[in-house]
């Protein structure tokens, strides 16, 4: 006689449920210039143009904070990056 041994998944009798999309990591509002600055970067090495116009609406609700210096050098990088590339 031998013994099988079955994988855990294969085990189960009930149906595997279907699996739900991966929930979106968003900070909490107002949010810190230096950590709005790495979710751009972030936004722009993966191309991921949901973060990006989520932080443009952040930015243009003012719930970007920080030191105005800071503020208004991350907008103007947040504007270069979300300008319309040239045909």
């Amino acid at each position: 006689m031998t013994i099988e041994f079955w994988r855990r998944r294969r085990a189960k009798t009930n149906a595997v449920k279907a699996r739900k999309p991966p929930r979106t990591r968003r900070p909490t509002l107002p949010i810190r210039v230096g950590q709005a600055q790495q979710k751009l970067s972030q936004a722009i090495i993966c191309g991921d143009h949901e973060l990006a116009s989520w932080l443009d609406l952040a930015a243009k609700r003012d719930l970007v904070i920080g030191s105005p210096d800071d503020v208004k050098e991350f907008r103007e990088r947040l504007n270069t990056v979300m300008e319309p590339v040239p045909a």
